[in-house]
């Protein structure tokens, strides 16, 4: 059985998709025998960066293209991958949707709310499977965050307030960014909050919702870089408040140090639970305490542990979460399973963060129904 796959965009996020695949298929990850990958079309509209994977052709990709429609149309490709600028997420969704084919989108989803809603229709009215890149749960070390959570609750006690910072360097013209869209409105829709709090935002519902959901919102979002003479985010922060009474704050910096982390610390009436200096493949530390018991773990310990009880398999591969997402979306295809996270779970991430825009600017609490 052959599996067709089209990506849409060769940007950061792009070639990760892509090196993912080709791990997948190189090393024949995926959980159903006599399946074959093929990365058979890729396009992008800079013909410099389609000459440059030309070149060499690593994927070994049958055609590549600057017309992204070239893509959509071709009858013989079951799954798209779009991971453009957030502009054209919508209208790539829907062509692809039109034309039956199972879609991998990128977050943030779309420009508004209303363009999700649409989006999620087109799905239902079309039959297909879609997954949102919402990688932070498929992090292994999120995961355990959860169990943790969820294992010790009793231990815990009741919940206190938490502290949530996620720190990036200006994603613009940089070793790991080198492009420039995420300061262009007209392509990004906003900053630090929207384009990648919205992992953040999304972990949050992730890890506390079922305990309690939220009941109140006050944000404050600041413009201080002259990179985008004020015209996108670079300071979000955000008091939230669940209904249970447990509030805490959550801080998103896009700024010039050269760092990416996240530090993440959770206080309960009988101890902590605490990440700090995350990357994404490296921490400091993680770790709780209850009363007097400390328990650290390790990435190393931790992942081992995320494998065995996902049914992953062991890999080569250094992408993490990256790769996880993967997999768990082509198994969905191919079990014909609805694939998690879903436009839905989406769309509750992107409700959270245009309330909080609203809070900001209105300079009012909102309070949830």
């Amino acid at each position: 059985m052959n599996i067709n796959i089209g990506v849409i965009g060769t940007g950061l996020i792009g070639l990760i998709h892509l090196f993912s695949l080709k791990q997948i298929k190189e090393e024949n990850l995926i959980s159903k025998n006599g399946v074959n990958i093929n990365i058979k079309q890729i396009a992008d509209i800079d013909e410099n960066k389609l000459n440059k994977l030309k070149k060499n052709n690593p994927y070994n990709v049958e055609r590549f293209t600057t017309n992204p429609e070239d893509l959509i149309y071709d009858n013989s490709i079951d799954i798209i991958y779009i991971a453009t600028p957030t502009k054209f997420h919508k209208e790539f969704f829907c062509k692809a949707a039109e034309e039956g084919k199972n879609i991998f989108c990128e977050k943030p989803i779309a420009f508004s709310l209303d363009d999700i809603k649409e989006m999620i229709s087109y799905e239902k009215k079309y039959g297909i499977l879609t997954q949102t890149g919402l990688v932070l749960r498929y992090c292994p070390i999120f995961w355990k965050f959860k169990e943790i959570l969820l294992d010790k609750n009793l231990q815990f006690g009741e919940r206190l307030s938490f502290i949530f910072r996620d720190t990036q360097e200006w994603p613009l013209g940089t070793q790991t960014h080198p492009s420039e869209w995420r300061k262009d409105p007209s392509l990004a829709y906003a900053g630090c909050l929207y384009e990648h709090g919205i992992h953040d935002v999304d972990l949050l519902n992730y890890l506390f919702n079922e305990e309690a959901e939220i009941s109140k919102l006050k944000a404050k979002i600041r413009y201080v870089s002259q990179l985008t003479q004020g015209s996108i985010e670079d300071v979000a922060i955000l008091n939230i408040e669940y209904l249970d009474g447990f509030s805490g704050n959550l801080i998103g910096i896009w700024n010039n140090a050269r760092m990416d982390e996240r530090r993440f610390e959770v206080s309960f009436e009988n101890g902590f639970l605490v990440l700090d200096g995350y990357t994404g493949f490296s921490l400091n530390k993680f770790e709780y305490l209850i009363k007097k018991k400390k328990k650290r773990f390790t990435m190393k310990d931790v992942t081992i542990e995320y494998l065995e009880q996902k049914n992953y398999p062991k890999t080569t591969s250094n992408l993490g979460p990256y790769l996880y997402e993967n997999l768990s979306f082509l198994n969905s295809v191919l079990n014909e399973e609805k694939p998690y996270p879903g436009l839905e779970i989406g769309y509750k991430a992107h409700n959270i963060i245009e309330l909080a825009y609203q809070s900001s600017k209105e300079n009012t609490i909102i309070n949830f129904n």
